[in-house]
């Protein structure tokens, strides 16, 4: 992609033609940004159903908003924000957030080991298949840096709550690459 299409100016100026109706700009924003906000969708969700509802969902917020985006920061941080809200509300409304780990799983080891021969797709589809609460903790902490209060204001949960989510992940994730070997 062209550097100057990544510019904060270039997409403030997109942002407002298209706020103002102009289909072009809109379908220009789209173009640019679209493959990256369906893979963090399907990072959240988990499988295609959902993640094609929130992307949808995603891009009719995102183009609602678009006149609030001011070129402070990177159209696509800006954007990035309103598709993890998306998916953070789908995961709530389906009220799975937090399940139990079967007995016995805390006593595995929390270190990843084994993971150094996947490919970043293989992981990508590992951390897919984590029932949702742990899959979000994962995106939020391991993807998209959010640090444990953020993720816990966000989730309405404690900071513990968010580390313990996080833990649990590894734990599971360390499970599924033992199975796999």
């Amino acid at each position: 992609m062209d550097p100057k299409r990544n510019a904060s100016p270039f997409f403030q100026v997109l942002a407002e033609k298209a706020a103002k109706g102009d289909s072009p700009s809109f379908r220009e924003i789209y173009d640019a940004i679209a493959g990256k906000m369906y893979s963090l969708c399907l990072r959240y969700a988990g499988n295609a159903e959902d993640a094609n509802d929130w992307f949808q969902e995603g891009f009719v917020k995102l183009y609602r908003n678009l006149a609030v985006f001011r070129g402070d920061g990177s159209f696509e941080g800006w954007a990035r924000k309103i598709f993890v809200s998306i998916c953070i509300d789908g995961i709530k409304s389906r009220n799975l957030l937090f399940p139990v780990l079967r007995e016995g799983a805390d006593a595995a080891s929390s270190d990843l080991t084994g993971y150094d021969h996947l490919t970043n797709e293989d992981l990508m589809r590992l951390i897919r298949r984590l029932p949702d609460g742990y899959r979000t903790v994962v995106n939020l902490y391991l993807v998209e840096g959010y640090s444990h209060k953020e993720i816990g204001s966000m989730l309405n949960i404690s900071e513990e709550g968010s580390r313990s989510q996080l833990y649990r992940a590894r734990v599971l994730l360390q499970k599924m690459l033992t199975e796999n070997q």
